[in-house]
């Protein structure tokens, strides 16, 4: 049995896309929202309209996270070695990996409001630093969206990581079935925790946010990747795109009308407790399949042009992740501040988004990189059994 090349392509395209969308979604949302006067109002209504859902490549990040977290212990298994992953070893690599690069950007948000609306002192900038640097900020809602405001899901993969040896634990002893009851649970018992906090404190605790409510999200990617491997066999749903449209569409319309539906109500609990399983599992598809077909694309030795775009995008996608709120935020000072503005964010906002963090991989994140040299493989070990669903 021959296993998955060191990187794949299609994987590392998914992770592009889901960069590019939250970018889009960041660019345009920040915007002015000036209408046109004319019939040119209904194509940036749609485009408006749409882009405002780029943030889900957000829960797309989960799982591809927990995807390739596990694929150091799901190769050495599918070798026929028991794995073992030391939690020492294994939290030096995340740091020296993740971390140089986030302080980087973290200190040029830090100049960027030194320049331009200065730094107060106080003792809650310490706090709200402190938070920052050890990576907790997104339990607290006074520090959750400050400095830059999409940090907080960085803090949720660090605690996710935190989280993947009891995660092992539980899949070893009890299997994938107890494990995904125990993430739901977590989530469920979290957001339980936060309303009773809430009603005692009047603190209100981050849940969506947390860890906790994203736990389940990022153990399905663990699962695509025993999948890949054979060690997991899916019936055919796991594949189905049309069902991966279904479950997005359906937390995406759920999010949009959540805040219509009457808080402290069944419908209004169960429905926020759905939504992000429902995108996990929707993308935890679209992982798969998109997996699958790169045993096509190695058979073939062609990758599809917009495949190939989008895992260059995916390369460097920490550094737009990190980098893009930066460019967005000053974008606005030199663009166009009437309805073209949505020309500029795909003239000149995402160019030269994706061009200021491309230089940030070279210079500050790729240093950080470790890489070793891999055998050259051809092909793909079967990834998805063929059983009827």
């Amino acid at each position: 049995m021959t296993t998955p090349p060191k990187r794949l392509r299609g994987i590392d395209a998914l992770r592009g896309a889901a960069a590019l969308g939250v970018v889009v979604y960041h660019a345009v949302v920040q915007g002015p929202h000036v209408l046109p006067n004319n019939v040119l109002q209904y194509p940036v209504r749609l485009v408006q309209f749409a882009s405002s859902f780029g943030y889900i490549g957000v829960f797309l990040f989960f799982v591809i996270s927990g995807f390739c977290i596990h694929l150091q212990w799901a190769r050495t298994k599918a070798a026929g070695t028991e794995p073992e992953i030391r939690f020492i070893s294994f939290w030096k690599r995340r740091i020296r990996r993740l971390y140089p690069p986030y302080l980087i950007a973290l200190l040029l948000f830090m100049l960027l409001t030194a320049a331009t609306v200065g730094l107060n002192l106080t003792q809650f900038f310490f706090y709200d630093l402190g938070m920052h640097l050890l990576m907790l900020h997104n339990l607290d809602p006074n520090t959750c969206y400050t400095i830059n405001g999409v940090f907080w899901t960085l803090a949720i993969e660090e605690q996710l990581y935190l989280a993947y040896f009891l995660l092992l634990f539980i899949r070893i002893r009890w299997g994938w079935g107890v494990t995904l009851a125990v993430c739901l649970l977590a989530r469920l018992g979290w957001m339980g925790f936060s309303h009773l906090v809430w009603l005692k404190t009047g603190f209100g605790i981050p849940v969506p946010e947390a860890a906790a409510s994203h736990w389940f999200t990022w153990a399905l990617g663990a699962i695509g990747v025993e999948v890949m491997f054979g060690l997991v066999k899916l019936r055919g749903w796991s594949r189905d795109l049309r069902l991966a449209t279904v479950l997005i569409v359906a937390a995406s319309a759920l999010s949009t009308y959540l805040p219509s539906i009457s808080k402290d109500t069944l419908l209004h609990d169960t429905s926020w407790f759905l939504i992000h399983p429902l995108w996990g599992l929707g993308f935890f598809i679209v992982v798969n399949r998109t997996v699958l077909a790169e045993n096509s694309w190695l058979r073939q030795a062609k990758l599809p042009s917009m495949v190939s775009f989008f895992s260059t995008l995916g390369i460097f996608s920490y550094s737009i992740y990190l980098t893009h709120e930066l460019v967005i935020m000053q974008s606005w000072r030199w663009t166009n501040p009437t309805w073209l503005q949505l020309v500029n964010v795909w003239m000149v906002i995402i160019p030269a988004t994706i061009i200021f963090a491309w230089l940030f991989f070279w210079f500050c994140e790729k240093p950080f990189m470790t890489t070793k040299p891999q055998p050259q493989i051809t092909q793909i070990t079967p990834i998805l059994q063929e059983e009827s669903a």
